[in-house]
């Protein structure tokens, strides 16, 4: 598919991608909406000042300033460094073992948590559970497609137990923030921080759980859903922030700034993961289901604020190793065949 797609002449995103519209030079309508692009650098400026002044309002306050979400990739990682060293925050990381993380990237938790000085627990759902949900996810129609157009269906399915695990925690522990590691492209400006209201939540999830229970069953609140009677004694809910949002680091700038911590760059991932070893696959059914990447808006994000250039963004895209697609079809239990009703 990366060979033959015609794509924007300035970033990567291809004649698939929802809503696209190409100039007759090539460039796409993302790459020339200059009032866009405008209106981010005056929210990133207003948002820096707001998270700080949140901050420091907040810290010292309760056990932990923060709970920070690390997968042990390079961007969760810069993340929980600038919560420690740059913004002074006594943080609790917090790991999803979702049964597919690197080896190399378990070893890289446990070397920067150690580096870092800071608390640390990892959750490990039922391995037949998440199985079973990363193969629904992928063979079924669960998820808006809208939500789709930054994510792949089981990274959202697996986000989704990350981010119910991290509040479950933040209430129990009375932890004010929650911090993630996503960038601008992965997610929008007005995500950059934001307060989620569970009951509002849950109404708008409502159907997507309701497909998700209907082919799993009752673990799924279990691992997606908060339990009503913690909810009913909720006065104030912990903020979310995506602290990588304020900065503008390349690749290369993000690893010089983590090596230091004993962080290695694994090698058993794709082009456009630094710790999972089903995302290769998860990017396969996504182009099957509908012909694009999900990771071109991320990467094309990084092209348009010159912090990774197209050729890299290209080779990211066409990194996609068939021996990692056919590892995970085989223990997800998935077969061509099932996947065969997506072809165009």
């Amino acid at each position: 598919m990366h060979n033959s797609v015609k794509r924007c002449t300035h970033c990567v995103l291809s004649e698939n991608f929802p809503r696209i519209e190409f100039d007759e030079k090539g460039v796409c309508n993302f790459c020339r909406e200059e009032l866009f692009h405008s209106t981010e650098k005056s929210y990133i400026e207003e948002a820096t000042v707001a998270i700080s002044e949140m901050l420091n309002k907040e810290k010292g306050q309760s056990e932990y300033d923060a709970i920070v979400c690390y997968s042990g990739g390079k961007d969760s990682t810069l993340t929980l460094k600038l919560a420690v060293e740059k913004y002074k925050l006594k943080v609790l990381s917090f790991t999803l073992e979702n049964g597919f993380t690197s080896p190399e990237a378990n070893k890289n938790i446990e070397r920067v948590v150690s580096a870092l000085g800071v608390d640390h627990i990892t959750f490990r759902p039922s391995k037949k559970f998440m199985r079973d949900l990363y193969k629904v996810s992928s063979i079924y129609e669960i998820y808006n497609k809208k939500t789709l157009t930054r994510i792949s269906a089981n990274c959202n399915s697996c986000i989704s137990i990350v981010n119910n695990t991290a509040l479950k925690y933040a209430l129990e522990k009375n932890v004010p923030f929650i911090l993630s590691g996503f960038t601008l492209g992965q997610i929008p400006l007005n995500a950059i921080y934001y307060t989620t209201n569970y009951a509002f939540l849950k109404e708008s999830r409502k159907n997507t759980m309701d497909k998700l229970t209907a082919l799993l069953g009752d673990d799924v609140d279990k691992y997606m859903g908060i339990n009503d009677k913690i909810i009913e004694g909720v006065k104030k809910y912990p903020v979310n922030i995506n602290i990588l949002c304020l900065e503008s680091y390349t690749e290369k700038e993000i690893i010089d700034e983590i090596l230091p911590l004993g962080w290695v760059p694994p090698k058993d991932v794709d082009g456009c993961s630094s710790n999972c070893r089903i995302n290769a696959f998860n990017n396969y059914v996504h182009e099957r289901k509908y012909g694009y990447s999900p990771y071109e808006l991320e990467l094309s994000h990084l092209i348009r604020k010159n912090l990774l250039s197209r050729e890299e963004a290209l080779s990211k895209l066409l990194d996609q190793p068939m021996d990692q697609i056919k590892y995970a079809m085989q223990d997800l239990k998935i077969d061509e065949s099932q996947l065969q009703k997506f072809n165009s």
